[in-house]
């Protein structure tokens, strides 16, 4: 057995321990000891030796299981969403205890959907499925997610061309049983027959699911079009028709076939398992040698595909429709795999050339000319685009309508300008300076790098251990330490046209068919698994030759400028300064809040973040607001932050209970309202300045919605070119609408420059110039996000419930005509209007004083002079009160037409917001989410995507359940819903007081989770602020509560608000008919259903019913 402990380089912020091993089997395994979570378990365990007189003193303590959103899905539905999910997440802190972390483990099988066989296309994917429905040694199907329910966990797994990766998450004394349940997948699965039939199902509900998703429909178009016979040119998905239909009538027994793959793939070599415990490394060790010592091995190393060549055929353009409005052309060129020189990183220097957003970059130029809004370019860090084959470098420019039609039509003008850039970039030659800086920024952002999610750090270790020597599996992707020139002009050799392949995704994809049917080389077909048209055809020969001319760029496409957003100050303020920190400690005893308010204005509830990937399946995109969607404009190796898990609260508080102290309040007045905090805890040179800038003008009306949401877009635009060299040096920015409490800004990351940044960005907002090319282009920008909002059924179904409850939420079918119409005149006499009432209320954290948060707050309230809104005047978001025994349905149609999937969202408001009330309905959730997932979704296989939840909606509590389904109609998936409510009642009855004091134990363990970042304390303090509740102690409080419910209080709760004949319950459903069940719409609802078919008939719903009360912290006096 091969080890190594102290080599491996990590980063100076990190105290945890790691050693790299080599079992007898060949298996790789990465131990981390995490001496945080050793103390945390320390101290959990002691304080339940001293409660357990009142409770039955059980160790098994874990968290809810959060339900999954979508990111960066449709900008208009999850604006205005996010903010309300947060009730579904679990909170931080518990008095009596120290926060604790989470352990983690993750298995990367280095073999995926390039090793399927051909007749049974998706048989890695399928098999990854039924590694979770029991082994030999636990051979009930939901054993494994039972476990980790009961125990504060979850898991998930994804399948990529070379890799399947199997991870989950455990509180910390119960990682050996999730250990010995996971490894049963290695050693003996049992793949039983029935498991298989309904599996299958949920195979092909997950294909269904993304049959209507622009990026899996090109990304399956490559892989069909690929070379005759390569690799690529696999079906990764699976559905029934691949893995059951075609089998069974070629003869193959697909569970043989099933069986022998894993036999034959399995092998312990090609397999890399990352622990993270609390436990010593000696006893992690011991364990994984006991647990996985099993493992079978002897099949060789992992398979490749060096020699299989390159799979795609230059010189060919192809045209796809997009579901959404869009334009979106992708030239591709093709490197050879570059796994092995991950130390000189020679592709991110090419991806930050041609990504750069920078003055005198390619985007700066597409944009003059008022073609293009966005650019992204580099290599994905999924299995389509890294492999052992290829690696897929893309250049993706979102056009507008000009850059679509300009020169030779098809976005070939803007081909044609990406190659005036590179061939800039041969004639200056290679520039050493730009690696550097590359290079300083990467060492920089290691040696300050802040934890991540136990869950998200284990998964890419372990693909990594694929890819890294031991000793740089924790600082590979960081590492720029070999300037390789010849390898960078090898790459940039082999971006030719020649070699190149474009893809047009579009939405004019039946204009575009007609005008260039019957070009060279043209043909049209179907690619049978999405049944997708397509057209192919021959770049033209003249545009060949024109491109690879190399002739004189452009004069305004120059060399990115040197940053000067590196930050170079260091310091920690808390060293300097340490009053500040004494302040904050103290301000706690002044710190008192009342009712809880709404649950609005989650700031990290915006960020940009990646669509969410599926089975692996990804590519690089763009995200929905046109910006590209990474440093250097290529794909990030960053995952979006996760949305904040702050929650709120219904109580009178006593700060000074808080685990950490609260921000303190330094000015109050018209205008303006500043809290601050000083970070002492994760002493990093960061911080974050958080706004939030309300008008009563911004969401008046949809005319008012679509002013304020295209200047939100235009500063956007102004502030591309410098603020996106902040955001490669480590300090990024976010702005946008929140809705009816007005316009978020957010800033956060190194804090040297971040005042600098602030200040660029206030500046730019008051003196906004915009001539009228920029305004028509950023139009053009904004009307497409309306068009394509809510095209994901399931977002769609969300954006309806909301609509159904709150007073004020424009539909974008509302606020798109006046976007349509809106000219540049308006948008000029809007600006200083609502400029002139302003309320702002931010808040300053991290690793800056409190005279710089004053000073950073005087800059921008003395920007804004005539921001004198008093804070009374803000608008306030509200509900309506449902009447009690009422049950409302909401029915509408998915707004694309070919969309195979249905949703039904059952909503059942609870009453205004108190810590008692939210802690029994966390515990329902925390109760009934596995049954309820494992009932519908793994036994009935109604549908892929199946969650339950608490909802806090501004400061009513409400309970959902969602399925959406592509074999079902809403009716029949709303009645199934009802029959598990009905029944449920009767397995509560059943739990024992061991399992109740698990559950109990484990919401409490979710609670207590430890902030892993600066940011993520950010976020859980301003949502408090945001959302005017300033209780900045609620988990404390709710984890109280908890402490004294009993089992038969839960079921009085779920039997009073959620039980079909509940007294107080008050159902809101939303039935959404995909192709298939459109025939509901018009079908007869039960007896007492109040039918509402129209946008029309909710809003006089609306009017006639109640508001509920307006909850709101109160706030304390500001410190002098």
């Amino acid at each position: 057995m091969n080890s190594v402990r102290e080599e491996i380089v990590k980063s100076p912020q990190d105290k945890r321990q790691y050693q790299w091993l080599r079992l007898a089997n060949h298996m790789q395994v990465l131990l981390i000891s995490d001496p945080e979570m050793a103390a945390g378990q320390a101290d959990e365990n002691a304080s339940d030796s001293e409660e357990e007189e009142d409770h039955s003193g059980s160790e098994d303590i874990g968290s809810e299981t959060d339900e999954e959103g979508e990111s960066g899905d449709d900008a208009m539905e999850t604006d205005e969403e996010d903010a309300e999910e947060d009730a579904k997440k679990p909170a931080k802190h518990a008095p009596k205890h120290k926060p604790v972390k989470k352990a983690a483990a993750a298995m990367a099988v280095g073999v995926g959907s390039f090793s399927d066989p051909d007749h049974v296309q998706g048989l890695s994917h399928y098999l990854e499925h039924m590694l979770f429905m029991g082994s030999e040694k636990y051979p009930d199907e939901n054993e494994y997610d039972s476990f980790l329910t009961n125990h504060g966990g979850a898991s998930n797994a994804f399948t990529e061309m070379e890799l399947t990766n199997y991870h989950f998450d455990v509180k910390p004394d119960d990682l050996y049983g999730a250990l010995d349940r996971c490894a049963q997948f290695f050693i003996a699965p049992l793949c039983k027959a029935d498991a298989l039939d309904r599996e299958v199902n949920a195979v092909d509900n997950e294909f269904t699911g993304v049959i209507q998703m622009d990026d899996c429909r090109v990304s399956q178009l490559r892989c069909h079009t690929a070379k005759e016979g390569h690799v690529f040119r696999k079906f990764s998905w699976g559905n029934r028709k691949s893995l059951c239909d075609l089998p069974k009538a070629a003869g193959v027994d697909v569970r043989d076939e099933l069986v022998k793959y894993y036999q034959q793939q399995y092998s312990a070599e090609r397999m890399a398992l990352v622990v993270l415990g609390g436990q010593p490394l000696e006893e992690l060790e011991g364990w994984v040698q006991e647990l996985f010592a099993a493992v079978p091995s002897g099949k060789g190393a992992r398979p490749s595909y060096a020699s299989a060549g390159l799979p795609f055929q230059g010189g060919r353009m192809y045209i796809l429709p997009a579901v959404k409005e869009q334009h979106e052309v992708c030239a591709t060129f093709q490197f050879p795999c570059l796994a092995a020189a991950y130390r000189s990183k020679a592709d991110e220097y090419l991806s930050h050339m041609i990504g750069h957003e920078g003055k005198g970059s390619l985007l700066s130029a597409l944009k003059a000319r008022g073609w293009a809004l966005s650019v992204c370019a580099g290599i994905n860090e999924g299995g389509h685009d890294r492999n052992s084959a290829v690696y897929v470098f893309d250049v993706i420019i979102t056009l507008t309508e000009a850059g679509l039609n300009a020169g030779p039509g098809a976005g070939l003008a803007t081909i044609g300008l990406l190659y005036e850039y590179i061939n800039m970039l041969r004639r200056v030659g290679l520039q050493k300076w730009a690696f550097d800086e590359m290079a300083a920024i990467s060492a920089m952002k290691f040696r300050f790098e802040e934890e991540q999610d136990a869950c998200d750090y284990v998964t890419r270790l372990a693909a990594d251990l694929h890819t890294y020597a031991p000793e740089h599996i924790v600082n590979g992707s960081f590492l720029y330490d070999k300037w390789d020139p010849e390898l960078v002009q090898s790459l940039l050799d082999r971006l030719t046209p020649s070699e190149m392949r474009i893809d047009l995704q579009t939405s004019a994809f039946e204009q575009l068919k007609a005008t260039w049917a019957g070009k060279a080389g043209s043909t049209q077909s179907v690619e049978p698994w999405f049944d997708l048209p397509y057209m192919q055809l021959d770049v033209p020969k003249e545009l060949l030759e024109e491109w690879s001319a190399g002739t004189a760029s452009s004069p305004d496409l120059v060399l990115p400028p040197r940053n000067q957003y590196i930050p170079s100050d260091f310091s920690l303020r808390c060293d300097d300064n340490p009053a500040d920190g004494a302040e904050a400690s103290t301000s706690g005893r002044e710190t008192h809040a009342g009712a809880a308010g709404e649950a609005a204005g989650s700031m990290n509830g915006h960020s940009k973040a990646a669509p969410a990937e599926i089975a692996g399946h990804k590519r690089p995109r763009n995200g929905s607001d046109g910006t590209a969607a990474a440093v250097g404009g290529a794909p990030s190796r960053q995952k979006a932050p996760d949305p904040t898990d702050g929650r709120g609260n219904g109580s009178v508080q006593s700060a000074a209970a808080c685990v950490t102290p609260p921000p303190r309040l330094l000015r109050d007045e018209p205008g303006l309202r500043l809290w601050h905090k000083m970070d002492c805890t994760f002493r990093m040179p960061k911080a974050a300045a958080c706004f939030v800038l309300s008008s009563p003008l911004m969401y008046a009306s949809p005319a008012a919605a679509a002013l304020s949401h295209l200047l939100v877009k235009l500063l956007e635009d102004a502030l591309c070119e410098v603020a996106y060299l902040a955001d490669i040096a480590g300090l990024e920015y976010d702005v946008w609408l929140e809705g009816l409490p007005g316009i978020g800004i957010k800033v956060d990351g190194f804090s040297h420059k971040l005042p600098l940044l602030v200040t660029y960005i206030f500046e730019r907002l008051v003196s906004l110039q915009v001539d009228g090319p920029t305004f028509e282009r950023v139009k053009e920008l904004l009307v497409r996000m309306y068009r394509n909002s809510n095209m994901r059924p399931e977002k769609h179904a969300g954006f309806m419930r909301l609509y159904g409850l709150k007073r004020v939420l424009w539909h974008a079918d509302a606020v798109l005509p006046e976007v349509e119409a809106l000219t540049l005149e308006q948008l000029q006499g809007f600006l200083p209007t609502v400029l002139g009432q302003l309320h702002i209320e931010t808040l300053v954290h991290g690793n800056l004083t409190a005279a710089e948060a004053r000073q950073l707050a005087q800059g921008v309230l003395g920007l804004l002079s005539q921001a004198q809104l008093p804070v009374a005047e803000r608008p306030t978001d509200r509900v309506v009160a449902l009447e009690p025994r009422s049950s409302y349905l909401i029915r509408v149609p998915a707004k694309n037409p070919e969309e195979e999937n249905s949703v039904a969202e059952v909503y059942l408001q609870a009453d205004s917001d108190d810590l008692a009330l939210r802690a029994l309905l966390d515990l329902v959730e925390q109760v009934c989410h596995e049954p309820f997932y494992d009932s519908l979704r793994t036994k009935q296989q109604l549908g892929y995507s199946v969650h339950c939840g608490v909802r806090l909606t501004h400061g009513i509590l409400g309970f959902c359940f969602l399925v959406v389904s592509g074999v079902h109609g809403p009716a029949h998936l709303d009645a199934r819903i009802e029959d598990f409510l009905a029944s449920f009642p009767t397995a509560l009855a059943a739990l024992s007081d061991e399992e109740f004091e698990r559950h109990r134990a484990a919401l409490i363990a979710a609670k207590m989770q430890k902030d892993r970042s600066l940011m993520d304390e950010t976020d859980r303090h301003w949502e408090q602020i945001a959302s005017r509740r300033y209780n900045f102690a609620v988990r404390e409080e709710e984890v109280e509560h908890l402490r004294g419910l009993t089992l038969r209080q839960v079921h009085d709760c779920f039997a009073k608000y959620l039980a079909p004949k509940g007294k107080a319950r008050r159902k809101l459903a939303v039935h959404l008919m995909g192709k298939a069940h459109r025939a509901e719409l018009a079908a007869k609802a039960a007896p007492g259903v109040k039918v509402l078919d129209s946008v029309e008939a909710v809003d006089a719903l609306k009017q006639g019913l109640p508001l509920s009360p307006l909850l709101q912290g109160a706030v304390p006096s500001p410190l002098s």
